[in-house]
């Protein structure tokens, strides 16, 4: 299915509609913002079936994964936005200092304007669809490009968005996504770009935006180490780290990229991971209504190429055909291969063996920055050394993705895992701009500022400021 291709006159038709919708002061009221995303929500509910139906025809999804991972994560976090966008939207008040007394300091959060999101393929609709909540809820204009490489969520996702919002508030461009990408940013100066993707994509957003000095919020990636102890509950473990490295087939930012295990422990891990697969997706995977595939050929050649840069430990049957990559687990003992340079971004899961806590530190750091951590252990203090030690955007001990799912937390890497936070209230301060104000008393006017500048004003400065 294609996706066509939109005009930059039909483009700037848009985005000059939107800025004109914006600078009449439509999206700023509390009721507007609270029925935009009421409506979002009851659209995402009409659409279910086919929101589940197109991302099975993409990349033959299971619904219960695609239920829990795309509509249910959004549709918590409009939950979320809808309970707390008033408190949100209030003026915060501030202490003022004594030295600029007496006034009063207030915040005002206001929306931006004009706000771009580019969305991935991995998660098409959620990835989308909560930034695009944060947005609404700052009382923004939004136009989304939607991932190309799935053509058929895109699609539906359109015809959401055609038939909630009015296109002068929320837009969407269809096109190839490098393509658009670019016409988009050569042409167009947004109040704030919104980027989920590669590293790689990532720069290359970043330099453009660079050009208007257009902030951004990069959701990318990185090599996220999940690191098991001695000490750990292996049921516990195995269960959860099998179901994150295969769920979605591995195209996660927040799976379990590699596994570094102690060496006290390790055989038994090994077995369990042979025995867990088995039990969650059978004897052949590929005929499992619980496994999907990777999105594309593309992608299958990629990743089904890491499967010789290791000791193969289970799994390793591919179908090209099918865009099919069997669960599999590889022990490596060379790091300098590319999957170990890599974000995976597939059913491959490299294991590497430790037996000193140091370790941990310089395997991790050479992949320095990830975008999320995982800690199996029972010892505080290993839990507390890696999480002191090691810098990555968010983790989880004794469980993996579950932080995704808190709309409390923010969300989002470190460097070159990312620049930015959302969720919740991050994604609301993501989208708006914080307007400091002081506003002065005229009843009084002390002249400590004003020249003639004294011996006794510079005591009186000292003593105040010192």
């Amino acid at each position: 299915m294609d996706i066509a291709n939109h005009s930059l006159q039909e483009i700037k038709d848009t985005f000059e509609a939107q800025r004109a919708f914006f600078d009449l002061g439509n999206t700023k009221p509390y009721e507007f913002r609270r029925k935009a995303l009421l409506n979002l929500k009851d659209a995402i509910i009409k659409y279910k079936s086919e929101i589940l139906d197109a991302l099975y025809a993409d990349f033959k999804k299971p619904s219960y994964e695609a239920y829990i991972g795309e509509i249910g994560v959004t549709t918590d976090d409009i939950n979320f936005a809808l309970k707390h966008l008033s408190t949100w939207m209030e003026v915060q008040y501030v202490p003022t200092p004594l030295t600029i007394q007496p006034a009063t300091s207030k915040i005002y959060s206001d929306p931006k304007g004009v706000v771009l999101i580019l969305a991935p393929w991995n998660y098409p609709f959620n990835l989308i669809m909560i930034p695009l909540i944060g947005a609404i809820a700052a009382g923004n204009c939004v136009m989304l490009k939607p991932a190309h490489e799935t053509p058929n969520i895109a699609k539906v996702m359109e015809k959401i968005i055609s038939q909630t919002f009015e296109k002068d508030f929320v837009s969407v461009v269809m096109g190839e996504g490098r393509v658009i990408g670019e016409l988009l940013l050569d042409n167009f100066t947004f109040n704030h770009i919104f980027f989920t993707g590669s590293p790689n994509v990532g720069k290359w957003i970043m330099e453009k935006a660079s050009k208007t000095l257009t902030p951004v919020t990069l959701e990318l990636g990185g090599k996220s180490p999940t690191i098991i102890d001695k000490t750990a509950n292996l049921k516990v473990a195995l269960n959860r780290i099998v179901w994150a490295k295969f769920f979605n087939c591995g195209q996660t930012c927040t799976s379990p990229d590699y596994i570094l295990v102690h060496k006290d422990i390790k055989d038994d891990f090994l077995k369990g991971l042979v025995t867990k697969i088995k039990e969650f997706y059978g004897d052949d995977p590929q005929q499992s209504p619980f496994y999907p595939r990777m999105v594309n050929k593309t992608r299958f050649d990629v990743v089904s190429n890491y499967l010789t840069q290791g000791k193969l430990i289970t799994g390793g049957r591919v179908d090209r055909d099918d865009n099919y990559i069997e669960p599999s687990v590889i022990e490596l003992d060379n790091l300098d291969v590319p999957i170990m340079k890599e974000e995976i971004f597939g059913p491959i899961m490299p294991i590497i063996t430790w037996s000193d806590k140091s370790e941990i530190l310089s395997l991790v750091r050479k992949n320095r920055y990830p975008l999320t951590c995982y800690i199996f252990s029972e010892d505080k203090n290993l839990i507390d050394y890696i999480i002191k030690n090691i810098e990555f955007g968010s983790g989880c001990v004794n469980d993996t993705m579950a932080q995704f799912a808190n709309s409390h937390f923010p969300f989002g890497g470190i460097q070159t895992s990312g620049i930015g936070k959302y969720h919740g209230k991050y994604s609301f301060d993501t989208f708006s701009n914080l307007k400091p104000i002081l506003t002065a008393s005229t009843w009084i006017d002390p002249d400590l500022r004003y020249p003639p500048h004294t011996s006794f004003k510079m005591k009186l400065a000292k003593w105040f400021l010192e």
